[in-house]
């Protein structure tokens, strides 16, 4: 087979960034199908929602041993690796389902398995960029990625419900099988750019637990990495919790068609964000542009918590999910900018497992704040006479004045961010460590 030549990196990076934006769809249609059947069997909520932990939760548990493993292999035989064994799993699915013989557990033991690929695919697949990229352009093809993995999260809900009632599950499973077999060929017909590892020059090769250690040793070491991965935590917080309370707050006073018009309203922002990133290429300062459209996250979330209003609340929406696309893109290219290649896996799995952490948290957190604050601003609330005349009273109104006290502890998160050096200057002194380095590295082949 033909394969694309390393002499054009560029054309490399388009051709997995295509394939793997097939893969992310093919992904999100057959993750919601597999929700939908297991709500349809069992009528359980509980039971779907087990299906959105075992899909998050490998991931998260898995990224330092894959971000490290990542930075030992081959990157591109790692992905191709990875999406191989999950287009196995879709393919036993898809029997399965043909045969009748399709339940419950299956799914979850899937849902797991393909959250196991997708956990050892993804450090490998984001540390790559760097090699495909040069380092002007590593803004812009951070917001291409994250535009494809938006697509990916916001298309198929749009889709998913047309073509579980045309080709039912296993349709779905059959065109997910079909994502996977282009990513497969994609991959199969690229080289990837070498990787300068500086342990080539050393015959006695690291342990891969020696190299998961130097990966946290690394965020420690440059702690600004570590503070500006705990924002995205509590960033990542902030939307788990704002995902699951807007649904009961709409409904408190319109009908489920506005429902999801304000929802697509989020979708179009996530989209939009996305696309300008990639445009783009974010702000020079790109810390700067992280607290920048941070703070500007916060203040949406004030509009979505304001009034029972859904075009309030679908611009406040609107403005979070087109906020966040900056925040995550800027990280993405301080990571890709100025960490060594052979270091990045460990550093965006390390991202993961810190920004991600807490999105359990939010969903185990966001029924009982619910119950704290709604009864509040009910009609005989405790805060009705006061805080009631500024947000309205009624049934969920509590939850708009959880929204705006989410919003102001995320103002004051970005206000302390700000306040750090230590993240404020991590682009200037890991520019200027670069430098002297280089520097050495003149001085000692001259002498």
């Amino acid at each position: 087979m033909a394969q694309v030549k390393t002499a054009n990196p560029k054309r490399v990076f388009l051709v997995v960034w295509l394939s793997q934006f097939v893969s992310a769809l093919g992904t999100g249609l057959i993750d919601f199908a597999l929700g939908v059947f297991v709500y349809q069997r069992t009528g359980s909520a509980t039971q779907f929602a087990l299906v959105l932990v075992f899909a998050m939760v490998p991931a998260i548990l898995l990224s330092p041993f894959s971000g490290a493993l990542a930075d030992r292999w081959d990157r591109r035989g790692m992905m191709l690796v990875s999406e191989a064994a999950c287009g196995v799993v879709i393919l036993a699915l898809t029997l399965l389902q043909h045969g009748h013989g399709l339940e419950v557990w299956h799914v979850y033991v899937a849902v797991v398995l393909l959250a196991v690929g997708g956990a050892f695919r993804d450090p490998a697949y984001y540390a790559s960029v760097s090699q495909m990229v040069p380092k002007r352009q590593l803004g812009r093809a951070s917001g291409l990625v994250q535009t494809a993995e938006n697509i990916g999260m916001v298309a198929p809900p749009l889709i998913a419900g047309f073509l579980m009632a045309a080709v039912g599950v296993s349709g779905v499973l059959l065109i997910d099988l079909i994502s996977y077999t282009v990513g497969i060929l994609a991959l199969l017909v690229v080289v990837f750019p070498p990787v300068e590892r500086p342990e080539d020059a050393d015959s006695a090769k690291p342990t891969l637990w020696a190299d998961m250690a130097a990966g946290w040793a690394y965020m420690m070491r440059h702690r600004g990495f570590l503070h500006l991965f705990l924002f995205g935590s509590f960033i990542s917080f902030s939307i788990g919790l704002t995902q699951i309370v807007v649904t009961p707050l709409l409904l408190s006073f319109t009908s489920a068609a506005v429902l999801g018009a304000t929802f697509s309203a989020g979708g179009f922002g996530m989209f939009l964000g996305g696309a300008v990133m990639a445009a783009w290429g974010g702000p020079k300062n790109k810390v700067a542009g992280v607290l920048l459209f941070g703070l500007a996250q916060a203040l949406c979330l004030f509009l979505v918590g304001l009034r029972p209003n859904p075009v309030v609340i679908g611009a406040g929406l609107f403005g979070c999910l087109f906020s966040i696309q900056f925040v995550r893109g800027c990280t993405a290219a301080v990571i890709r900018t100025h960490v060594p290649d052979a270091m990045q896996a460990r550093v965006f799995a390390l991202n993961r497992f810190v920004a991600w952490s807490t999105l359990p948290l939010a969903y185990l957190v966001a029924g009982p704040l619910v119950k704290v604050f709604n009864p509040l601003l009910e009609p005989s609330g405790s805060l009705a006479d006061s805080v009631g005349k500024i947000l309205a009273v009624g049934s969920g109104r509590g939850i708009g004045l959880l929204l705006i006290v989410l919003g102001g502890a995320f103002l004051l998160v970005v206000l302390g961010n700000y306040a750090n050096p230590r993240l404020r200057n991590i682009e200037a002194e890991m520019t200027a460590q670069a430098s002297e380095r280089t520097a050495l590295e003149e001085t000692g082949a001259r002498g």
